[in-house]
């Protein structure tokens, strides 16, 4: 029998005797020399992450290792997540090597079967008794299914997320230049801060467009006609606005609709409760990965172009302010909301 099984959407209905777990030796382990040094788990990690891409010569999305329960079985698994979609199975034979390595990483809290979950940059364990409703002998596709790595499913979560965001977005809206370009001068000169002079841009929107899906937003192309950024301040330039969007893209697209969802935090309903998506493009730096942006996927109480604060320490987004000048003329005090921020200049 083969040790590969593609990936399908039946898989969670196969059987312990539909997978082939033929015995192999890890011989990737170094000898142990320092049972007490810090990264034992990770030299254990890599090197069986080592040993079964070498074994299948393909590159392994994700590896869960099924350690004995002591009781009813002795024996060690391992399932790997292949880049063709396709499941390995194997049993790890437990040699002296591997059994010394072994029991340095185990928690000994853990004195019943444990699932081990390694990736290149993922290390986590929990005891198999958490899946309740499943165990490994008994539901072999559904317990192996329930590790899968998001790219087997890429297409199945993409359009999940999609469906999710399509009824809020809202790319057709406008802005007042005149308002906007006097504000905006205002703001220059009160704050006698050194503009950039404004770039043509058309080669950052078109590659916005390719990874986005969708164009540039038109106020924002409007706003920079104004200025490329500004020295020494937390507004930036189209370069720096693509950088960190793009950032964020990649985390939306990473992250399932569960993780980017926060139902327990709540906002005054004007702001989607998510931790990022497309459709927030950020123009404004307020340092440490966190971020003013332009919402063009509103939640039913917002407006399209409403200003969120988002970032590495927002749960969810919350409202700024309703609008671009808006915002500007609360950086002049006008407002009596954002007045003299310390992030508004960037050393």
């Amino acid at each position: 029998m083969n040790n590969y099984i593609t990936y399908s959407e039946d898989f969670k209905l196969l059987k312990w005797d539909d997978f082939n777990f033929e015995s192999i030796q890890i011989n990737t382990l170094p000898i142990l020399e320092d049972p007490k040094h810090y990264k034992n788990s990770f030299t254990f990690r890599d090197a069986l992450l080592e040993a079964i891409e070498t074994r299948t010569e393909k590159k392994l999305f994700k590896l869960i290792l099924v350690t004995p329960d002591y009781k009813s079985s002795p024996k060690f698994y391992a399932i790997g997540y292949l880049e063709d979609n396709s499941v390995f199975t194997v049993e790890i034979e437990n040699t002296p090597l591997f059994e010394a390595w072994f029991t340095v990483i185990n928690d000994k809290s853990h004195k019943s079967a444990t699932v081990y979950n390694f990736s290149t940059n993922l290390y986590s364990a929990q005891p198999v008794s958490n899946l309740k409703h499943i165990t490994f002998k008994d539901h072999t596709g559904a317990f192996i299914d329930e590790f899968i790595p998001n790219q087997f499913i890429a297409e199945k979560l993409a359009k999940e997320k999609a469906d999710f965001l399509s009824p809020f977005i809202q790319l057709d809206t406008i802005i007042d230049m005149k308002d906007l370009a006097q504000t905006f001068i205002t703001l220059i000169t009160e704050k006698r801060l050194k503009l950039n002079p404004p770039n043509n841009n058309d080669a950052i929107y078109a590659q916005f467009e390719k990874e986005a899906g969708f164009p540039f937003p038109q106020i924002i192309k409007d706003y920079l006609t104004l200025h490329n950024g500004i020295d020494k301040c937390a507004i930036m330039g189209a370069e720096a606005i693509y950088k960190e969007w793009k950032q964020w893209k990649d985390i939306y697209d990473e992250w399932t609709q569960e993780d980017l969802l926060d139902t327990y935090s709540t906002n005054q309903g004007k702001a989607l409760l998510m931790y990022t998506t497309p459709y927030w493009i950020p123009f404004f730096d307020l340092q440490n990965g966190n971020f003013l942006a332009f919402d063009f996927a509103p939640n039913t109480k917002g407006t399209a172009g409403q200003i969120i604060r988002y970032g590495a320490d927002q749960e969810i987004a919350y409202i700024e302010a309703e609008d671009l000048v808006t915002f500007l003329k609360s950086l002049m005090g006008n407002e009596g909301e954002i007045e003299d921020n310390e992030w508004f200049y960037v050393e």
